[in-house]
């Protein structure tokens, strides 16, 4: 049963990187770059989880893990930020600066890749100790939240690129820095809204889900359809 749900737990991330591969309208990436992003960040899900079992485990002692506190610091200092480190890591190491990064789109294509190799490994560590229930709510809803919330930090990241092809030095580090605060930012509030546990806490997470995804695909479009060389 559990090799059939980690099948079943890779069908997201597969369907979802076709999809990215797809809207590269104007020049594919090269796939020796690509397996590289998607292998680092699978590998890089593994650390992260490390690191969220010795926070949780550390902030437990000090905390109420059911303060505000515990709360925000476990989620948006501890999950978000590990996570979306990790994702942004290999883009920044493998991608930045090799020659294959010459058009607009393609940092979005990088970061979705390094965040569907993480996104593919946490779903099998959750789905496997779980059940085809959770395999189905992740394919939903985690999986392609990790795609979007690279959306976010791949459209930073070409305009950062950008900015250093035009020689703004300091417009390129206030934009690679939103790189990894704006997915951190909706990445913390996902998951505070899912650990709040109250019924108004599920009717605002389904609504900020609803209007993020609606938002996310709309700039991932707009970005496939005005690519541009850098």
């Amino acid at each position: 049963m559990n090799y059939y749900l980690s099948l079943a737990a890779l069908v997201p991330a597969v369907i979802l990187f076709v999809r990215i591969y797809q809207l590269d309208r104007i020049e594919k990436e090269p796939r020796r770059l690509l397996g590289i992003l998607l292998l680092s960040g699978a590998l890089l899900a593994l650390p992260a989880a490390g690191i969220q079992l010795f926070a949780s485990w550390a902030f437990g002692g000090a905390l109420d893990k059911r303060s505000a506190a515990y709360l925000l610091l476990d989620n948006f200092l501890v999950v978000a930020v590990s996570e979306e480190v990790c994702k942004i890591v290999p883009v920044r190491l493998a991608a930045w600066k090799h020659p294959a990064f010459d058009y607009r789109f393609d940092a979005v294509v990088y970061s979705v890749s390094s965040a569907l190799g993480f996104a593919a490994v946490e779903n099998i560590l959750y789905v496997v100790q779980s059940d085809l229930r959770t395999a189905v709510s992740r394919a939903v809803l985690s999986v392609p939240g990790h795609f979007f919330f690279a959306v976010a930090m791949g459209l930073l990241l070409s305009r950062g690129k950008q900015a250093e092809k035009q020689g703004n030095g300091r417009r390129r580090t206030v934009l690679c820095a939103l790189a990894i605060l704006m997915p951190v930012v909706l990445h913390g509030i996902w998951d505070v809204l899912l650990a709040v546990r109250r019924p108004w806490a599920t009717v605002v997470f389904y609504c900020f889900v609803v209007a993020f995804f609606i938002a996310a695909d709309l700039g991932l479009r707009r970005a496939s359809q005005t690519d541009a060389h850098l």
